[in-house]
């Protein structure tokens, strides 16, 4: 055999036997198996203090970072492209947590509405779901230790047919500004412009009808605007313009 094709024949050996020890690459976007065993005895594909999400190890937050509380200064988590936001400002301690406790938009002061979700502070909106009869009048409230009447910022569609109003209250010798959202209306009153000053009682919209005769749905939602924030009307449900906030910080008491 010519020496060149012996030469290139040995080479070729080498470079099979060379690659038996040399372990495959782990395929893009694999997660490492470790020396880590689960329940069934087989490796566990994450590092420990991690868990698997698709095909990543996200770190298990430490306890003192899952029990650390937000601080009302801190933006809420975006919930998607509409800028509404999941998050809230929790309720503080001295205030009741029975909701029956407190005055709604709809109901009035001897009959309490039914709360139909949101006030644990889950799903993808921060405010409550209300229970309304069919045609009821939605009525303003004023707020605890509220100050001069209230103004309509926005009428329009938010939540479905919306009425947005802006309220001062005096809390511990601070003054701040809420915002009352109220949506899934039927429609607002006719009589209701925007800028209009208003008193407790006011009438602001009408839930939807019911053919079928049931309970129908009202949004109801409370924001505390920033310091310094421009109120634009475009703007309401961006966490940079407003915080949500538990509606019974800012709820008035039944009497």
């Amino acid at each position: 055999m010519h020496p060149l094709v012996r030469g290139a024949a040995a080479a070729a050996v080498f470079t099979a036997l060379g690659s038996l020890d040399r372990r495959a690459p782990p395929a893009t976007g694999q997660a490492p198996v470790t020396a880590v065993r689960g329940v069934d005895g087989l490796p566990a594909p994450c590092l420990p203090g991690t868990l698997p999400e698709g095909p990543v190890c996200v770190r298990i937050p430490a306890e003192d970072e899952a029990g650390r509380l937000r601080l009302e200064g801190d933006a809420p988590r975006p919930a998607g492209r509409s800028g509404l936001v999941a998050d809230r400002i929790s309720r503080r301690p001295e205030r009741p947590a029975d909701p029956a406790a407190y005055l709604y938009p709809i109901g009035g002061a001897t009959r309490p509405p039914r709360i139909l979700g949101g006030l644990d502070g889950r799903g993808d909106l921060p405010g409550v779901h209300l229970a309304a009869r069919p045609g009821d009048k939605v009525v303003l409230i004023a707020l605890d230790h509220q100050q001069g009447p209230a103004e309509v910022v926005l009428i329009g569609d938010l939540f479905g047919p919306t009425v947005v109003t802006r309220h001062e209250v005096v809390e511990a010798s601070r003054k701040r500004t809420y915002l009352l959202f109220h949506g899934r209306l039927d429609r607002a009153d006719a009589a209701l412009v925007a800028g209009a000053k208003l008193e407790a009682g006011a009438v602001l919209g009408f839930a939807r009808p019911n053919n079928g005769g049931g309970l129908v749905e009202i949004y109801f939602e409370a924001r505390q605007l920033r310091d310094g924030a421009a109120l634009d009307p475009k703007k309401l449900t961006e966490a940079s313009v407003a915080l949500p906030v538990d509606v019974r910080d800012v709820l008035p008491l039944r009497p």
